[in-house]
C-alpha cells in the first residue's frame, strides 16, 4: 500500500516533475530518488524509517553510503553520495555527469 502511495504521488520513476521546483523523481530499487548532481550527496531519497548506520545501496550500478539523514514531517530525507569518488574535481564531476546521464536513461 504505501509503495503504491508514493507511486501515485511521486510518479512512475520515469521522471514526473514536481510543481513549482522542476525536479526529476527517479524509481530505483523500490524507492523514491530526486538528484543533484553536485560535489557533495549526489541522490536524496524519502523513507519511512532512518537507514541503519554505514547503509550502502548500489543503485544505477554505483554503490552509494548514506551521507546526512533528517526527519521532515512525516518521512526521513535521506541524502546518499556515491562511494569512491576520485579526488580530482574534474575526474569527479566526469564521473557525476555520467551518472547524471545513466539515470535518465532508466
Amino acid at each position: 500500500m504505501i509503495i503504491a502511495l508514493d507511486h501515485l504521488i511521486f510518479g512512475n520513476g520515469h521522471g514526473l516533475k514536481s510543481p513549482y521546483f522542476n525536479n526529476v523523481f527517479y524509481w530505483l530499487s523500490g524507492e523514491i530518488y530526486t538528484c543533484s548532481y553536485g560535489l557533495g550527496a549526489q541522490l536524496h531519497s524519502f523513507q519511512w524509517t532512518y537507514p541503519k548506520p554505514g547503509e550502502r545501496r548500489v543503485l544505477a550500478g554505483r554503490e552509494f553510503i548514506v551521507y546526512q539523514a533528517r526527519r521532515r514531517w512525516c518521512r526521513v530525507m535521506v541524502s546518499w553520495t556515491m562511494v569512491g569518488l576520485p579526488d580530482d574535481v574534474d575526474e569527479a564531476r566526469r564521473l557525476i555527469r555520467m551518472l547524471e546521464k545513466d539515470l535518465k536513461e532508466i
